[in-house]
């Protein structure tokens, strides 16, 4: 249960983010990248999350299913936003990131949301 993004990484290794000219998109968020490496590894997982109304709430969703997550615990949120996260690449050690988290939508679950999910009913419970 948590965030849930789109991960914008620059295409440019080694860069400086001024002069990053693409970027790759991917699914993130902590909990959110659990629950699909947890899948991969062949274990039942859900996620609980919310993601806005919109193209990249899309996206995450998509990516979800495709990848054999449970979604149904996922919450669209209207009027709020999917987050977004945009990612330099400057090795060996300076990785700078800029998080689009205003009005976003995961930071938005309520009570109401967590409890129709079947948390006593899992083996684990990863929260972040």
């Amino acid at each position: 249960m948590g965030r849930s993004s789109i991960d914008l990484y620059s295409n440019d290794v080694g860069a400086a983010f001024p002069d990053i000219t693409s970027f790759s998109a991917y699914v993130g968020g902590s909990p959110t990248n659990i629950s699909v490496g947890g899948r991969r590894l062949g274990l039942k997982t859900a996620i609980v999350t919310g993601v806005g109304v919109d193209p990249v709430g899309d996206f995450i969703l998509q990516f979800l299913d495709n990848e054999g997550v449970d979604t149904q615990f996922t919450v669209r949120k209207p009027g709020r936003r999917s987050s977004a996260v945009v990612l330099g690449i400057e090795p060996p050690d300076k990785f700078p990131l800029v998080y689009y988290r205003d009005n976003c939508a995961d930071i938005e679950l309520t009570i109401d949301d967590v409890l129709a999910a079947p948390i006593a009913d899992s083996q684990v419970f990863q929260f972040a």
